[in-house]
């Protein structure tokens, strides 16, 4: 009866894992209403998720969710809008990109979580995963660029008004709590 108790418990204490997991695909980015602000362009081929105010992964903070997704039937409401951000002078086009200018809190940690699947003629597959943080400053521009071709990219630049920009540094980001890998 005991082994029956833990093997519940475990089952139970898992279970909420899964279902912040899960309402990591289902609910998109929440800009944050009041405070210090800054921009961010996202640009991927796959799907770019952000948790405002964390160094590290927890669907459970409000407002975090999908900031832009490539394929559909996600939470893509975030997809193609735009804040007017200057240009960065680097063109990545393509089909299959989504694109997605968003407002993140500033002078906090904002943490990501990149993925993305896809197929080689042959049947194979590959995917990526990376998450990482950074920390917006107020009132700055950002253009992160999150691809996956068979190699995971992530490159994040600072863009100014006069179309210069300067690469900012990202730090690999972990999960906040071991279950939510279950």
């Amino acid at each position: 009866m005991r082994a029956f108790l833990i093997a519940g418990l475990a089952l139970a204490v898992s279970a909420c894992g899964n279902i912040a997991n899960i309402r990591a695909y289902s609910t998109a980015y929440v800009e944050p209403a009041s405070g210090d602000t800054a921009r961010l362009r996202v640009i991927t081929n796959g799907m770019a998720r952000g948790v405002p105010g964390s160094d590290c992964i927890d669907w459970r903070v409000p407002g975090a969710g999908i900031m832009a997704v490539a394929q559909s039937g996600f939470a893509d409401q975030n997809n193609g809008r735009s804040l007017g951000m200057p240009a960065s002078g680097r063109e990545v086009g393509g089909q299959g990109l989504a694109r997605s200018e968003l407002k993140v809190p500033a002078g906090k940690p904002f943490a990501m979580n990149f993925q993305s699947t896809g197929y080689i003629s042959g049947g194979y597959s590959y995917s990526c995963q990376q998450s990482f943080r950074f920390t917006p400053k107020a009132g700055q521009d950002y253009e992160l660029i999150l691809l996956d071709s068979g190699m995971c990219v992530i490159g994040l630049q600072r863009l100014s008004p006069d179309g210069k920009a300067e690469k900012e540094p990202v730090e690999k980001a972990g999960l906040c709590n071991a279950l939510d890998a279950f």
